[in-house]
């Protein structure tokens, strides 16, 4: 199918046309979908390195595997700083960071890990912890449309026909070895999948 529109796919079922775009990605998920915010060249100074400065030495080099073990670190200190059991009353205990950090770092966490399926092998995005502090903007964030393009993106490139053809035709011996193609895709696939879920049967049953 010729497709005028970027940032849309569309599929023949029984030999009817579907869509699958931004729009139907936002019913099913119900994040914002709008544009992207041109942040202010003073809100970018205001935001600040805080989490990574406190939390991962100043370090660049954040992966998931280390916000978990931040998070999970944080709940230990939470737990075990709650209360202490005196002779007639309870002390309680502060722990630097305390409960508003372990959610923000929860929110980055779930946002990379989750909604964004960052890869694991790879650095987060420093902007996303440098954000998380200013939560009013953060949880205001049109985080649907940046889950959107990365599986848009992802999907789009991942023609492994096309690419099996390629490597094909570049063979010496025009054949190849019975190896499978692997792929891996970012953003929030599972509203395509729930989407064209949908679509088949709406299209299947009229």
């Amino acid at each position: 199918m010729q497709i005028l529109k970027m940032k849309e796919l569309w599929f023949l079922v029984e030999g009817k046309p579907t869509r699958f775009s931004i729009e139907e990605f936002a019913l099913v998920t119900g994040i914002r979908c709008h544009d992207e915010p041109i942040l202010s060249q003073q809100m970018r100074l205001k935001l600040k390195n805080h989490l990574r400065d406190e939390h991962f030495n100043s370090s660049l080099q954040i992966k998931l595997e280390d916000l978990a073990h931040c998070f999970r670190n944080l709940c230990k200190k939470e737990d075990s700083g709650k209360e202490k059991k005196g002779k007639k009353q309870k002390k309680k205990i502060t722990h630097k960071g305390g409960r508003e950090n372990r959610v923000k770092i929860a929110l980055v966490w779930f946002l990379e890990g989750a909604l964004l399926s960052s890869d694991p092998k790879k650095n987060i995005y420093e902007f996303h912890l440098s954000l998380v502090d200013e939560l009013d903007i953060f949880n205001k964030y049109p985080w649907g449309k940046v889950a959107f393009d990365m599986m848009f993106d992802s999907l789009w490139v991942k023609n492994l026909a096309q690419t099996y053809r390629d490597r094909l035709r570049k063979s010496p011996h025009k054949q190849l070895p019975d190896v499978k193609e692997t792929y891996t895709l970012y953003g929030f696939p599972f509203a395509f999948q729930v989407s064209i879920i949908f679509l088949i049967n709406y299209v299947v049953s009229r």
